[in-house]
């Protein structure tokens, strides 16, 4: 009964976020040519400034900073907001459980 309701707690965004930065990170920022999920791209419009985006982030978690600032300069400011709330998520996640041990015990 407990792990169900461990489940249950469990912040979907929490898994989510740091998932689509290991992805990011394992994309080649580089290779334009390689599968995407980017509607744009797929009907034949060569320039999305979600791409860039997605580009610039990868850029900087290679440390390629001036690459990453070319591809989009707000980059930075979104990498930088995505590890934050990753780091919110995280603690709200660590006082949810502590609530549920301490129901539990």
């Amino acid at each position: 009964m407990q792990i169900k309701a461990y489940i249950q707690r469990l912040n979907f965004e929490l898994l989510v976020w740091p998932t689509a930065l290991i992805l990011l990170y394992l994309m080649d920022p580089h290779n334009n040519n390689g599968p995407g999920f980017c509607v744009y791209r797929r009907i034949g419009i060569p320039w999305c400034p979600g791409c860039g985006l997605g580009h610039s982030i990868s850029f900087l978690l290679h440390g390629e900073w001036n690459a990453a600032l070319r591809s989009h300069f707000l980059g930075p400011f979104a990498l930088a907001m995505l590890i934050y709330r990753i780091f919110q998520l995280g603690r709200l996640q660590w006082q949810s459980f502590a609530e549920l041990k301490n129901h539990y015990t």
